[in-house]
Order: structure tokens, then C-alpha cells, then sequence
């Protein structure tokens, strides 16, 4: 199948943020195969035409850090810092989860991001191979692996039978230890042992408020960041969650090992956790991606909203209005949040030979109309309300703002019948 979007402002993303005016894109067997200019006809015949009718088509959005089957416990524990939040969390979640209701949370999820144009994303949380089958089913570009903390949690699993498990079940592309406030310096130095033996990627929660800084430091003796560092779990392969509360060093550590990390500003204003240093991040070189956290802690997925946020939040809080232009926070939703995830050479941006996970926006919305500059129309304006396409692997997965991998009614039957546990 040979797709053409034709008439399209075409939001490249690209390493000079080219926008295309009127141009097309040409998608065979998932793959962008041409990006053309105004009245630059394809190179062959096409199956499938799609015209864009002048509207924008921009790369899927990267979610880089969420819980994604938390959305059944969406708006469960507001109103609280993080240490209030999560002592009403860990107890439903070990009242209600299980491997088939983590399938419908995670369900529900996808159903919610590929809405909002997000195509990718990075999900820590329990039973993930039940999320990374649903994720197939949907049609969702999941980076998902094994998780550790240093209590037996939902699955009742403890800590050395979980290293076990990944061992037995490996090698994974991606292992998650939930934070050096949940875990013990040897527990994570084996977390680190076993990425290192298997070329695995890592994640983890790090220095999200001032809380979690003070209860490691008096614990340890060290700051999250230097713990990580101690175990040589900095560098390119790492995500780090929040990033919140950073010393001069460490933000300068995180440049020099181009570590990244994933800025959820929505979570962290929620919660009160404090404002990433994200400009200052990204002075120093380290790579920063955009996340949505999980729905208990920012209530939906919707990276429009977190777009918009990160591009307001460091302006206002500075005072300087020139601070994360907009194509800047749209790389970072975007390309950015690829990188982080490892998986630029394969989406991120609008490109030759890239895999084909598209957006197509309304032309007709009032929201976007007029639009000036469509970087900034993305980000001061768009929102998920705006989505009308969305393909992943040069699939159609919503077609006219409808799903069509997914039976919503069905699915949002199951949540509510599980919430009815609570």
C-alpha cells in the first residue's frame, strides 16, 4: 500500500525545522519514502490519496516518561505532594492490579494518546509484556521491560526474584528501577550490572522534589544523581524521570554524560515538585525529552497541553520571554523525546526513510486558523481536539478522530467495572 498526503504543511522537524508549505508525503509499507515541495507530483502512482486540505502534518508525538495503565486511577490522589500522593497509590494499586486489568489500563491509554496524535512512548510499570501485547494490538510504538523497587509491590514479586526473572526472560531492550528512594544503592548497582551485561537501556525516577532529595541524601550520604553517577548509570542510554531538583554540577554532569531526561510539567507542578532546569539542561548538552507522567499524578496524556506548559512555564518563571521557543519544546515532544528513547533513526521527525508515524491536524479548526508560523500554531495553539489522523507504521490507527484499532465502548465497559473494585 502506497499512501499519499498531499496539500500538506508539512512540519518536518527535521535538523533546520524546514516547514513545507502545500507539500506531500509518500508512505510505502510504512516507510516515508518521499517528502516533496508544492507542485512536485510523486514519483510513481499511489494506492491511497489523503488530502490534507492545507492543514498540518507533524511527526507523532514521543511521550517520554508515563505510566500508562495508571489511567485507572486517574484523578484518585489529587491535591497532594508526592510522598501524599503515592501513600494513596501504592495501596489501590495492590488492591486492584493484576496482569488483565493492567491490559485494560493500558488499553485505555492508547486509546487516549493515539487520540492526542502521541504515537510512542515510554511506560514504566507492572506486568509490561501485557502492555507491550496490547500496545501491538493498538498499533502504539511501546518501549516497555521488567521493573524493580525494592519491595515485593502488586505482583508480589520480590526484588531478587524480579533480577531473576529478567535474567531468565532477557535480553531486554529497556530496564526500569522505580527510584533510589525505593531502592537500595546495592539493589541498584545490580539493576546497573545487569543493563551493562546486556546492552539494556535504563530508566528510573530521579530527584523529582526536594523530599526525595533530603530522604536519600540523610539516608546515603549521596543526592540521587550522585548515586546514579556512583554506579555509572549516567550517560546516553539513561532516561531519567524529573530531573527536578539539580545542583549546578549536576545538571553539568548530565550535559557531559548526555544523559536525558524527561521534563513532565504537568506532574510537576501538580505535585509541587519544582520546575526542571531545562534550559539549562539543554545548554549543557544533555538531551530532554517531554513526558506526560502517569494520569494519577497529571490526569491524561495529552503532550499538546505539556508542550504548551514547558513553553510557558520556563518564560514565566525567568522572566524571559525569548526562553524554549517553539520549535524548541516541539523538538522535544518530538525528536528530543526519540533520541531519549533511542529510537530517532526510526520516528521523530518527517524524513526520507524514517518509519511513518504521522499526525494530520484540522485545517478547518477556528483554534488554528489563522497560522502564521506552524511550529508555533503546534504549540501555542493545537490541541488533542485538533487530531483528526493518526498513522503509526504508516498504518491509519484514527481515521476522522475515530479508532480503528481499538473498541473504545468495550474498553471503557472493563475500566468501569474495575474502578467499581476500588
Amino acid at each position: 500500500m502506497i499512501t499519499e498526503i498531499r496539500n500538506a504543511t508539512i512540519v518536518t522537524v527535521d535538523a533546520h525545522d524546514t516547514v513545507i508549505e502545500g507539500g506531500t508525503v509518500i508512505i510505502d509499507h510504512g516507510v516515508i519514502t518521499e517528502v516533496l515541495p508544492a507542485g512536485v507530483a510523486p514519483s510513481a502512482p499511489t494506492d491511497q490519496v489523503v488530502d490534507a486540505r492545507g492543514g498540518i502534518v507533524m511527526p507523532g508525538l514521543v511521550n517520554a516518561h508515563a505510566h500508562l495503565a495508571m489511567t485507572l486511577f486517574r484523578g484518585y490522589a489529587d491535591d497532594r505532594d508526592l510522598q501524599g500522593f503515592l501513600d494513596r497509590l501504592f495501596p489501590v494499586e495492590e488492591r486492584v492490579l493484576s496482569e488483565d486489568t493492567v491490559r485494560v489500563g493500558a488499553r485505555l491509554a492508547f486509546a487516549e494518546s493515539l487520540r492526542a496524535g502521541c504515537t510512542s512512548a515510554l511506560d514504566m510499570f507492572w506486568w509490561p509484556d501485557a502492555s507491550i501485547d496490547e500496545a501491538q494490538q493498538a498499533g502504539f510504538r511501546l518501549q516497555a521491560g521488567p521493573i524493580f523497587i525494592g519491595f515485593p509491590g502488586p505482583d508480589h514479586t520480590p526484588f531478587a526474584g524480579r533480577i531473576a526473572k529478567a535474567e531468565r526472560t532477557g535480553p531486554h531492550r529497556w530496564l526500569f528501577a522505580h527510584g533510589t528512594y525505593t531502592m537500595t544503592p546495592d539493589e541498584l548497582g545490580k539493576v546497573g550490572e545487569l543493563a551493562r551485561r546486556t546492552g539494556a537501556r535504563f530508566h528510573i525516577h530521579a530527584s523529582e522534589n526536594d523530599s526525595e532529595v533530603s530522604d536519600v541524601r540523610a539516608r546515603y550520604g549521596r543526592t540521587p544523581i550522585e548515586l546514579l553517577d556512583d554506579h555509572g548509570l549516567l550517560g546516553p542510554t539513561t532516561v531519567l524521570a524529573h530531573a527536578v531538583v539539580l545542583s549546578d554540577d549536576e545538571v553539568a554532569r548530565l550535559g557531559e554524560t548526555r544523559t536525558a531526561v524527561a521534563h513532565c510539567p504537568l506532574s510537576n507542578m501538580k505535585l509541587a515538585s519544582g520546575v526542571c532546569r531545562v534550559p539549562d539542561l539543554l545548554a549543557a548538552g544533555a538531551t530532554v525529552g517531554l513526558g506526560t507522567d502517569g494520569c494519577a499524578s497529571s490526569n491524561d496524556l495529552d503532550l499538546f497541553i505539556g508542550m504548551r506548559m514547558a513553553a510557558l512555564l520556563h518564560k514565566g518563571v525567568r522572566k524571559d520571554a525569548t526562553l524554549l521557543p517553539a520549535p524548541t519544546v516541539l523538538r522535544m515532544a518530538t525528536i528530543g523525546s526519540a533520541q531519549a528513547l533511542g529510537i530517532d533513526h526510526l520516528v521523530g521527525s518527517i524524513e526520507v526513510g524514517k518509519r511513518a508515524d504521522l499526525v494530520r491536524l484540522d485545517p478547518d479548526s477556528p483554534s488554528l486558523t489563522p497560522s502564521f508560523d506552524a511550529a508555533s500554531t503546534v504549540v501555542y495553539a493545537a490541541s488533542r481536539a485538533d487530531v483528526l489522523d493518526v498513522w503509526v507504521d504508516g498504518k491509519q490507527v484514527v481515521d476522522n478522530r475515530s479508532l480503528t484499532t481499538i473498541d473504545l465502548p468495550a474498553t471503557l465497559a472493563l475500566v468501569r467495572e474495575i474502578i467499581a473494585r476500588f
